[in-house]
């Protein structure tokens, strides 16, 4: 209840004073607080109480308040933003851009437009302007990019818009859903295609002036320009492409930034050289971020791995309506400037611009999905990964050695040897009289570099070496044969690169989780056993506690609050838990010898080739680990359109599908028992019903779309209702050509890779179009399985093996919904 109020001129006095000093609230009386309160009720004076607001909600009172990110007073030609999650500050040059009437948009004239944008931009974590809710910084931060991508969109569309004369009194409704569109079809990047970035790129490269005399030298100089490319690399179809390298090259584009004469050190390319011809002056962003394009490069990227990569992800056009919802909510925010009155007249966004309405006008899908493997392909690959870490890691209750404890006594004498230089005791100083010519030239100048030459193979174990180790070093991409030399087992480091690539697929594939998860595993501490007392702990070893009960810890990608991800706990086979377990040894022992730190350290690292440093692994180093163990066994390869072979390098996110492949394709793999074995799931309805519970809609349909693909394509159908498989067949015929009737039979990898090993037999090398072609269906099947137009269930029954005993088995049902199918 409200009380009459006593002292006015104290309470106005105290009520000045908070407003110039709002710490005076911090420990003020409840009692003073709440005259306060009777105080704005009596004067209608609300600045104390609107503070507090403020404070304990976030949410700003005052209509023309700026966030904490907007570093500048509103009115300044440029801006500066610092998002706190970010470490640098950054920059909207408002003064760089002149709109078609050669007027920078900072002059008077189009001071309601600039005052437009910068409320729209400002909206992007105000709660008012976003249903009372309080914005992370990186969540901002994000919105704070679409609408900026969104303001460069009417900036480079300004003479269609006829933005100096109307401002934004064009930008119809019209116009945000062929945004929204664009969109929705867009394939790569979204700033890109909104920004028509490959088409004005072309069009520049298409129209500049050569002579055919400096078009000629430059072939001759580089003539890796003039190959043939692959369909995938050629991103900007060009009508000349080696004109278009050799004026690049006039302009610097291959340079580095010093030290470069003949401007060719960076064979790839900068694209900031083409991003500033043409886009300085026209949009807000600093630098716009673009692939390399492969088909512009001047030599060829070196590789450590054996081949290129097939591309692992479909390229197809389009995104979900899930992915289009932040972007329709950065254009609603445009109407924040309704209440402003110093801005430009501009047309509000109303409810006919929706997801709704682009999804009437396309067909929405997810963009960028990832290639479902082979099943053999990831069988055998995770059947071989098991088996090469048994033989080279056995456990410590055996005779055998293993190969990280040897590769610790290796590395504490490497880090024990000098690397300063004439620290070899065995090599005079060339100026002293000892020093012999003949003797001790082409010694090693440190202490290290001799004990690597003459000394480190001594510490190898003899097990090691009768397994083909003749080195510690690793090879480099230079040497001759690398391949073959480390699928023989010649250097030590490299068979710890393939190892950490197979405790990577073994893991990642019991675990389905994302790649950045795994990166971020700590380099001990990450097993829980799970007692059955039901306690908790993180210091068993699963050689000694050898149930089923235990547990990986990880910290959850996209979960928790402002970026704080929950750790959780995930169920793992005994035999993987091994494995990961003599991985972590591993790490505690070369922290507890100083051979690395704990900061420096994960579960994955790498060592540092030329120094033996112990590093994590990042996301690269993960891949490049994944890369070697697919050379190491060899891996199928492909036939691209342009003569080319590349080779399938398996990825985390392809391996998330795995569980559910290990069920759909469990009848017709023949090594099946022993990979169930490995993963600990000896019941097909337990192994069903673990991944029904722990793999996501998308991961099931993936696999699912696999199967059923397989099924209609090749002789061999997984699915048991053949009629159905057949109806299936026709629909999508139909669909894909207009023709029911049409053949859809493709050589599949499979029907390659596992019926010929010699890699030199051409012919059973499948062309990269062919794989296309099948994931071309299976975008289609999972599209079906989606709009639950088709479904694929088990159907389990018991039957006698041949021992007389009751074992579960299942049958595959195809169903159509028939109404939605036609």
């Amino acid at each position: 209840m409200l009380t009459a109020v006593d002292n006015l001129a104290y309470l106005e006095k105290l009520t000045n004073d908070i407003v110039n000093n709002p710490e005076k609230l911090n420990g003020m009386h409840v009692n003073t607080l709440s005259q306060l309160t009777n105080y704005a009720v009596a004067t209608d004076d609300f600045r104390v109480l609107a503070l507090l607001t403020e404070i304990h909600t976030g949410i700003p009172m005052e209509s023309d308040s700026l966030p904490e990110w907007w570093l500048s007073n509103f009115h300044d030609d440029i801006s500066k933003i610092h998002f706190k999650h970010q470490k640098k500050v950054k920059e909207i040059r408002w003064c760089d851009i002149t709109l078609d009437d050669n007027e920078p948009l900072t002059s008077e004239k189009h001071q309601p437009l600039l005052n437009a944008f910068k409320h729209w931009l400002i909206a992007c974590d105000n709660p008012l302007d976003n249903g009372g809710k309080l914005t992370s910084s990186k969540s901002a931060a994000r919105k704070y990019s679409h609408i900026l991508t969104l303001i460069n969109t009417i900036l480079l569309n300004g003479q269609a818009l006829k933005l100096s004369q109307y401002h934004l009194e064009k930008v119809s409704e019209a116009f945000w859903l062929n945004v929204l569109l664009t969109i929705g079809e867009h394939a790569g990047s979204i700033s890109t295609a909104l920004y028509q970035t490959h088409d004005r790129i072309k069009a520049l490269l298409d129209n500049v002036e050569i002579s055919i005399e400096e078009v000629n030298a430059f072939k001759a100089k580089y003539p890796y320009v003039t190959r043939d490319i692959a369909s995938d690399e050629n991103t900007l179809n060009l009508n000349d492409r080696v004109k278009a390298c050799c004026w690049l090259h006039q302009q610097r584009y291959y340079a580095n930034k010093t030290r470069d004469k003949f401007g060719h050190r960076n064979p790839q390319g900068n694209n900031t050289i083409l991003t500033a011809k043409l886009f300085e002056g026209k949009i807000l962003t600093g630098t716009i971020q673009l692939s390399p394009f492969p088909e512009l490069a001047l030599k060829p990227t070196p590789l450590m791995s054996e081949y290129q990569a097939v591309p692992n992800q479909d390229k197809g056009n389009g995104c979900s309506a899930k992915d289009i919802q932040p972007w329709h909510h950065a254009i609603q925010l445009i109407n924040t400037n309704i209440d402003k009155h110093d801005v430009s007249t501009f047309s509000p966004v109303t409810s006919k611009v929706s997801v709704d309405a682009v999804q009437s006008l396309t067909t929405l899908r997810n963009q960028g999905r990832t290639r479902t493997l082979p099943p053999e392909f990831v069988f055998d690959l995770f059947r071989n990964s098991y088996e090469l870490l048994e033989d080279f890691c056995p456990a410590p209750d055996t005779k055998e050695v293993n190969f990280f404890d040897n590769l610790l006594d290796v590395l504490t004498t490497v880090h024990s040897k000098s690397t300063a230089a004439f620290s070899n005791t065995h090599r005079p100083y060339p100026s002293s009289k000892a020093f012999n010519e003949a003797l001790h030239r082409d010694l090693p100048q440190t202490e290290l570099g001799h004990f690597l030459k003459f000394n480190a193979i001594d510490l190898i174990h003899p097990d090691f070496k009768q397994k083909g180790i003749t080195q510690l070093e690793g090879l480099p991409a230079s040497a001759e044969n690398r391949h073959t030399r480390i699928r023989h087992n010649e250097s030590m480091l490299e068979i710890f690169t393939v190892l950490q690539g197979a405790i990577q697929l073994v893991l990642g594939a019991t675990i389905a989780r994302r790649q950045g998860e795994m990166v971020q595993l700590k380099p001990f501490g990450n097993l829980v056993f799970n007692s059955r007392k039901g306690q908790r702990t993180t210091d068993a070893s699963p050689y000694i506690e050898d149930s089923d009960n235990w547990h990986l810890r990880f910290k959850a990608k996209k979960t928790g609050v402002k970026g704080e991800n929950i750790t959780i706990d995930r169920p793992i086979p005994l035999s993987v838990a091994r494995f990961v377990y003599q991985l972590e040894q591993f790490n505690r022992q070369a922290i507890e010898r100083g051979i690395a730190t704990k900061n420096a350290l994960a579960l994955f690292n790498h060592i540092d080739t030329q120094t033996f440093q112990l590093n994590k692994r990042n996301s690269n180093g993960f891949n490049d680990a994944f890369d070697a163990l697919c050379d190491y066994f060899e891996t199928a390869i492909v036939e691209m359109d342009n003569g080319e072979y590349r080779r399938h390098y398996v990825r985390q996110h392809q391996l998330r599908r795995f569980f559910a492949l290990v069920f759909f394709w469990s009848k017709n793999y023949e090594n099946m028992e022993a990979l169930r074995w490995m993963l600990a799931h000896s019941d097909l309805e337990h192994l069903h019903n673990y991944i029904t519970d722990s793999d996501t809609g998308g991961v099931l349909n993936s696999a699912k779309a696999s199967v059923i693909v397989q099924s209609v394509i090749s002789d061999k159908s997984q699915i048991d209702n053949l009629d159905e498989v057949e109806h299936l067949r026709k629909i999508l015929a139909k669909r894909l050509t207009g023709n029911a009737n049409k053949a859809l039979h493709i050589r599949t990898l499979d029907d390659a890779i596992f019926d010929y090993g010699d890699e030199s037999e051409h012919r059973t090398t499948p062309h990269i179009s062919q794989l296309q072609t099948e994931q071309d269906l299976e975008n289609e099947v999972l599209m079906l399985l989606e709009s639950d137009i088709i479904s694929l269930k088990p159907e389990f029954f018991t039957i006698k093996d041949e021992n007389g005993e009751d074992i579960k088995t299942f049958n595959l049902i195809l169903k159509i919904n028939e109404l939605e199918a036609e």
